[in-house]
């Protein structure tokens, strides 16, 4: 009788103690919220788990043959320590510029992307002329990588940093 009492005891405890206590994201959105409230800065830009747009513009070289029909996708690093990753749409025809919307958590400044193809579909090597991220503000630049990527129907990828 006395354990099922003692555990009981806790167990209510432990409850009232669970319900009692805000949890953290309630306690910093509320925080950061009233904060703001006298500034100009949006909680996007404070807040590292709020969902913020990046807008990934690829241009394809005006080279023959620089487009591709493989499928496309790029890695995003930010200076928070996280990264995302998205399919790009787009024909990524030759001198085209395609652009994707990239729905995540603040990643804050991008510090680098990765750019991968498939190496699918019909004449698959690829030529980028240059990336731009938009986020937060802010612009990212990066020139295209000095080289064809997923030339000869291969799986390839290209690390990049901001120029």
């Amino acid at each position: 009788m006395k354990k099922v009492s003692l555990l009981a005891s806790v167990a209510m405890l432990i409850s009232s103690v669970a319900f009692a206590a805000p949890s953290f994201a309630d306690q910093v959105t509320s925080d950061t919220y009233s904060s703001l409230q006298d500034s100009n800065r949006s909680i996007e830009s404070v807040t590292p788990f709020a969902n913020v747009e990046y807008v990934a513009t690829v241009n394809t070289a005006n080279l023959k043959d620089a487009g591709t029909d493989s499928n496309i996708s790029i890695t995003l690093y930010g200076s928070n320590g996280d990264y995302a990753t998205a399919t790009l749409n787009g024909s990524f025809e030759q001198g085209d510029s395609d652009t994707t919307r990239i729905s995540t958590s603040n990643l804050g400044d991008i510090r680098k992307i990765t750019i991968r193809t498939d190496g699918s579909g019909y004449k698959p090597g690829w030529k980028i002329a240059n990336v731009k991220i938009s986020g937060n503000g802010k612009t990212f630049s990066f020139a295209g990588p000095n080289r064809w990527l997923g030339d000869g129907g291969s799986a390839d990828s290209e690390t990049l940093f901001p120029s």
